[in-house]
């Protein structure tokens, strides 16, 4: 049998999601430099992955204007396109 939720909508879990990329950067953070394990290996990947996807855009892809910038930090961050997300979700 299946549980059904209580409310309507699924909730989001982006704190979970954050809460699990902290403890990646913990683990990485106390990992030895000389660990050439699997698991090691894996982790650096997954680090390297997060620094590329956090990280500023590269030169050609940025924009000129302030004003520019600052809509695409707003949509990439949250802002507008999670308001439009939820939007076009109902």
């Amino acid at each position: 049998m299946q549980h059904r939720s209580r409310s309507p909508h699924t909730p989001i879990r982006w704190l979970h999601q954050l809460s699990n990329l902290m403890a990646q950067v913990s683990r990485a953070e106390r990992l030895p430099s000389a660990d050439d394990s699997l698991q090691a290996r894996r982790l650096r990947q997954r680090m390297a992955l997060t620094q590329r996807v956090l990280d500023p855009l590269p030169q050609p892809l940025r924009t000129g204007t302030w004003q520019d910038m600052a809509l695409w930090n707003a949509l990439r961050w949250g802002g507008l396109g999670l308001l439009l997300a939820l939007w076009l979700k109902r």
